[in-house]
């Protein structure tokens, strides 16, 4: 990977020049030419409806994208007024339909604040037809950014040639998850078969499950075929048809946790009360952006936390459950879902319900029917533990992302777990969640290559902690985190509300 790394470097470097896919448009860039704004004048535009951001020293007004964002609108949302530059190049490529449609929402450059915008501008013409995702930080804007921010830019510049995805990989991994899901089907439905051979079943589909949700993380990040067309019907498939998770509910979803990695506000992987609260600042009834509601700290949710490090482990068994009604509620309900996508998935969920209710109707008495559930179900939630894991533990940030600390804020919020390259399959590629946080293009059968040649030296090099705990002692720093909370729940408020203001 190094050597490649070093030749697509040269290759970035090489086509610098060459933007026309990423140029805006010519109107765009002649009511621009002469405009130049400071960052004080984009965060004035921060809200819904009136909507900038900065990409690459550039300003570009999306408040009429916002709602059509194929990613969702919160994601976008939640950087207005801010840099977005590494958020964006997190998810999109420096050619494509991305950059192009970013571009035609140029509106001007970005300029210090105490530089005299008509002198930023004099070369607009030169300037306008530079690209919007542009691998270069060496603009007037950028100069101050922190050593390792502008090295990260760098580094991302020169990756595209790493995002090329081994489909032999993804072929066996198919293979054997077809292999496990015959092997399941044939535990329960073959004739002569008893209630161990039915457990036993059952285990291999909760595994089926929880490999295949993998799959349809990969998808969701568009890490597989780099196609965004593609990569939707592959999470169409192994997660509406073969999990019963909707691919647009976990790209929604996902996608903010991301950009505003345990973000107490905007993060709904770390927003579970009233069942979990992984920071007594929950305590403070807390208003969610994303859910766009209080999340209450009543009596009933302080009883509910008070024992949440027993808790865990058995809501994390039939977490799957409420993942099902999520999905469901989404597609109810979604302001923004076109009207054949949402016919389309809630009839793959239609199908996923009828395949497993008629497996499970195989089984001979009721009691095996919901033992098998639960067995199923408790097994596929391994995936559920596992995500909690990277982050449930790590440092979590009051309110919106930051501009300039995408780097930063991955470090602070997501550790790796430490294995062995045989135990890679287990994880799945959620045991290099710091690397995936900071790259999330990078196919998951390269991270580890990754981790050891690229992100460790790096972080080694400007002095940035990389977390790598093992898989049980990730845990119990979960376990630690959770009793924490747990024995904060107890106390009065009044005592809490002064430690959450004392940090």
């Amino acid at each position: 990977m190094s050597a490649t790394l070093v030749r697509s470097r040269k290759d970035a470097a090489s086509s610098k020049g060459n933007t026309t896919a990423l140029r805006p448009a010519k109107t765009t860039a002649a009511m621009a030419a002469s405009t130049g704004y400071t960052m004080a004048d984009v965060a004035k535009h921060d809200k819904e409806g009136d909507a900038w951001v900065t990409v690459a020293d550039k300003v570009y007004d999306i408040s009429q994208w916002v709602r059509r964002h194929p990613g969702g609108s919160m994601v976008l949302l939640q950087y207005a007024g801010r840099d977005i530059t590494d958020a964006f190049r997190a998810y999109h490529g420096p050619v494509g339909k991305a950059p192009k449609t970013l571009a035609s929402y140029y509106v001007g450059e970005l300029v210090d604040a105490d530089h005299d915008a008509s002198d930023a501008t004099s070369d607009a013409d030169e300037t306008s037809s530079t690209s919007s995702a542009s691998a270069s930080t060496s603009t007037s804007a950028s100069e101050e950014l922190p050593s390792h921010v502008a090295a990260f830019r760098e580094l991302v510049a020169g990756l595209e040639g790493e995002f090329k995805t081994d489909y032999v990989h993804y072929i066996k991994l198919g293979a054997c998850l077809a292999a496990v899901f015959a092997a399941a089907v044939y535990c329960v439905a073959a004739p002569g078969t008893g209630i161990w051979t039915h457990m036993l079943g059952a285990v291999l589909l909760g595994m089926f499950w929880q490999q295949t949700m993998f799959i349809g993380h990969d998808a969701g990040h568009g890490a597989i075929t780099h196609s965004y067309g593609r990569d939707f019907l592959i999470g169409l498939v192994v997660g509406n048809l073969c999990n019963g998770v909707g691919i647009t509910w976990w790209t929604t979803t996902h996608n903010v946790h991301h950009c505003a990695c345990n973000s107490l506000e905007c993060d709904p992987d770390i927003q579970h009360m009233p069942v979990l609260a992984v920071t007594p600042k929950y305590f403070d009834s807390v208003w969610s952006l994303y859910h766009k509601r209080r999340m209450t700290f009543d009596r009933a949710a302080r009883w509910l936390v008070s024992f949440q490090h027993y808790s865990f482990y058995p809501i994390m068994a039939v977490a799957r459950f409420n993942l099902y009604v999520q999905t469901l509620i989404l597609l109810a309900t979604a302001k923004d879902m076109k009207p054949q996508r949402r016919a389309l998935e809630f009839g793959v969920m239609c199908a996923y319900f009828t395949w497993l209710a008629t497996l499970v109707s195989c089984l001979p008495t009721a009691g095996e029917r919901v033992a098998f559930l639960l067995i199923s179900h408790a097994v596929g939630g391994l995936i559920h533990v596992q995500i909690c894991l990277s982050h449930f533990s790590r440092k979590i940030f009051d309110g919106r992302p930051e501009s300039h600390k995408w780097v930063d804020m991955q470090l602070s919020g997501t550790m790796d777990i430490d294995c062995p390259p045989w135990m890679d399959w287990f994880h799945g590629g959620l045991q290099f969640q710091t690397e995936h946080h900071l790259v999330p293009r990078m196919p998951r059968h390269k991270l580890r290559k990754f981790r050891t040649e690229v992100v460790q030296p790096f972080c080694a090099k400007h002095g940035l902690a990389h977390d790598s705990p093992t898989f049980w002692a990730a845990n119990v720093e979960v376990w630690r985190t959770l009793k924490a909370s747990a024995l904060a729940a107890k106390l009065s408020p009044a005592f809490v509300h002064a430690v959450n203001l004392e940090g």
